[in-house]
């Protein structure tokens, strides 16, 4: 029985044997594998892509639109080195409310200062001379011990706080830099509704960022007692683009990014921009120059608008014009031989609407200079010319603290 077992295992044996020698010899000499019983994997084709074969159009088919976008490019490029980034630092003392309840009761007992903290800010500025003068906006270092400028070439210098004028909004730097770029200051008078600008300047930090506008409007107000007529353009402006120029086609700064229009806080750019005009910032700088601070031209007067009942009152045919309803003794006003109930309709040639207007007017002359207004009285027109004097300092505003 044992035998007959082990001549089957032999056989078993014997018959595996010859069935590899088999399949070795079918392949060639070369051992097979078991293949798998799965779906082989599917090949995949290139998906059809045919590009274009070029531009549609050649420089030559639009040659107006090609002058256009290298006009813009030139410009832009030609104005660049004059914008630069603004960064300003304070230190500021943690209130009681931001402080550690504990450290407040048992600060003294456990020898704990107060806690400070950085206050850092971002805006943008123009330089409008060689010597290093810059031009941004009061709301950019309000309130700021540090300033520091970063050029377009990356160099960083301190800044020195000239003046400043929050009446305007408009502050006046220096750096000590070499090969400075500035740019001229224009003319805003002169500028046009639907008149082509570019605003520059730093948005959120982005640096030389550039948009492109048209200036939508002149003569807008941000508040009823607004200082300053501004410049309304839609060319995109956002946070830190406050004073960054507002340039025309010729590279000429018309004005000065200062705000834009927001339903609230937390909202952005919607539209519509605000600049203070080129020539509100060239008196502010040419009184540094002259006097090392901003200096307000002075007629004083105390101002009103017309209601119908002091135009039927005064006989003044209609509610435009600027009513007198103080005239400062020894004045300039009064010099001139002006009383108080004149109304005031030209200043210079320049209609004059309401109050605001006029005292937008008088941010755009110099002390000393010669104005020529044309005023109502009693029903009849009259005219006095008046030399203006310094504006004594304005009590309810902060008193501008240039750095050393």
């Amino acid at each position: 029985m044992r035998r007959a077992i082990f001549a089957l295992v032999a056989l078993l044996l014997l018959g595996l044997g010859l069935f590899r020698l088999g399949q070795v010899l079918l392949s060639d000499g070369k051992p097979t594998r078991k293949t798998s019983t799965s779906t082989p994997p599917i090949e995949r084709k290139p998906p059809a892509y045919t590009p274009a074969d070029g531009p549609k159009l050649s420089s030559r088919d639009v040659p107006g639109l090609t002058a256009i976008d290298e006009e813009y490019t030139r410009l832009v490029e030609a104005v660049m080195p004059a914008v630069v980034s603004v960064t300003t630092q304070r230190i500021q003392q943690a209130t009681p409310q931001q402080m550690n309840p504990f450290d407040t009761i048992f600060g003294s007992r456990r020898g704990k200062q107060p806690q400070s903290e950085v206050v850092r800010a971002l805006g943008s500025g123009v330089i409008v001379s060689r010597e290093g003068h810059i031009l941004t906006n009061n709301h950019v270092i309000e309130g700021m011990s540090q300033i520091e400028v970063t050029l377009s070439d990356e160099r960083t210098f301190p800044a020195r706080l000239l003046d400043t004028d929050p009446n305007v909004d408009i502050a006046i730097l220096k750096v000590e830099a070499p090969a400075l770029e500035p740019l001229p200051l224009g003319d805003s008078e002169g500028v046009k509704v639907g008149q082509l600008v570019f605003a520059i300047g730093n948005p959120f930090g982005l640096s030389e960022t550039v948009t492109a506008g048209i200036v939508s409007a002149k003569g807008r107000r941000t508040s009823r007692d607004s200082a300053v007529e501004y410049l309304q353009t839609d060319a995109a402006v956002n946070h830190g683009n406050s004073g960054g120029p507002l340039i025309n086609l010729r590279g000429e700064i018309v004005g000065i990014n200062t705000a834009i229009y927001a339903r609230n806080e937390d909202s952005g750019w919607m539209g519509i921009s605000f600049a203070v005009p080129s020539n509100v910032a060239r008196r502010a700088l040419d009184s540094v120059l002259k006097s090392g601070k901003i200096k307000r031209a002075y007629l004083g007067v105390t101002l009103q608008n017309l209601t119908p009942e002091l135009a039927n009152r005064y006989r003044a045919g209609s509610i435009d014009g600027a009513f007198l309803s103080i005239v400062v003794k020894g004045a300039p006003a009064d010099r001139a031989g002006m009383k108080a109930g004149d109304i005031v309709r030209k200043f210079n040639g320049r209609q004059v609407r309401d109050a605001a207007a006029l005292r937008s007017r008088l941010t755009e002359v110099d002390i000393g200079e010669r104005i020529e207004l044309t005023y109502f009285r009693n029903g009849s027109e009259m005219k006095a010319t008046a030399e203006l004097g310094e504006a004594p300092p304005d009590p309810e505003l902060p008193q501008p603290r240039p750095s050393p």
